[in-house]
Parts: C-alpha cells; structure tokens; sequence
C-alpha cells in the first residue's frame, strides 16, 4: 500500500512537472508573438506619424502656391522655399510642436534640379543623445513646383525622415 501511494504521488508530481513546462512554454511563445506585434505597431505609429507631418508641410500656408488666391493642392510654391527656411528656423518652437524630430526636405527633379532642407531636427536630437545610428522612416510625396516668376511647374519630391522609435 506504501509503494502504491509513492508509485501515484510521483505520477502526480511528473504530471505537475510537464504541465508548468507546457504553462512556461506557452507563456514564451506569446511573449515572442506580442514582441512581433509591438515591433509591427512601432513601425506603423511611425509611418503614420511621418505622414501626417507629410500632410501639415503640404498645407503650410509658408509653403503652398496659389494663383489668383486659389490655392493649388499638392503643390509648393518655389519662390517661398527661400523664405520658409528663414521663418522655420526663428520659430522653431512653433515648428518643433508641428514636425517634431524630423527632417523636411524638397527636391526638384524637373526641369532642373535643386533641393531645400526646410526643417532639420533629427540630427541634433541625435547628436544631443549620442545616437550614431537610429532606425529611421523615410517618407515620399511626389509634389509640384511651381515659378511664380516663370509661370512654370516643375516636378518634385517631398521627403520626410523620422525616428522609428
């Protein structure tokens, strides 16, 4: 009868073992899974908010063009690009709270080529926190340039880069 009940408390005691072995790989595996799904989270908070900034440059009044006080969309008036810099760069705590650590920039393709930093926050922030390299989202917008002057558009790209945090 002794060794009945050792034989039954041992069967017990390994039943116990394999079921907290299972408990604690099950609880690894959704670990990893909601690491995956933060990560995919992170990167999607950090594309919308590199598109949103992408949006409030394109309805900047600093920025856009309008002829005959209609105001164009998707479209950035060249002449302004120039005098944008100077106002971002006074104000740039009104900006800070508008673009946030990012990078602005605008590149004309056509018909030549230039290109206008507009607003640069990311690499003294990175620099400030001796950060080399940071995970970063680089967004595109394909925009037009218009010359008020020549009466011309011109074909560009509105680039946003932000810290994938």
């Amino acid at each position: 009868m002794n060794k009945k009940a050792q034989i039954q408390i041992g069967e017990t005691i390994a039943v116990l073992f394999v079921f907290f072995i299972l408990i604690v790989i099950g609880f690894i595996f959704y670990a990893k899974v909601m690491k995956g799904s933060i990560e995919s989270e992170k990167e999607e908070f950090s594309q919308l908010k590199s598109i949103a900034i992408a949006q409030r440059v394109m309805f900047l009044p600093e920025l856009q063009c309008s002829e005959d006080n209609i105001i164009r969309d998707n479209c950035i008036d060249v002449l302004k690009l120039g005098s944008a810099q100077s106002v971002m760069g006074t104000n740039q705590l009104y900006y800070y709270d508008l673009f946030g650590i990012s990078d602005v920039n605008v590149a004309q393709i056509y018909p030549s080529q230039q290109r206008w930093s507009i607003y640069s926050r990311k690499k003294n922030y990175l620099e400030a926190q001796g950060i080399r390299d940071a995970p970063q989202f680089v967004t595109n917008v394909p925009i037009s340039l218009y010359n008020p002057t020549a009466k011309r558009f011109g074909f560009g790209i509105l680039t946003i880069e932000t810290l994938s945090k």
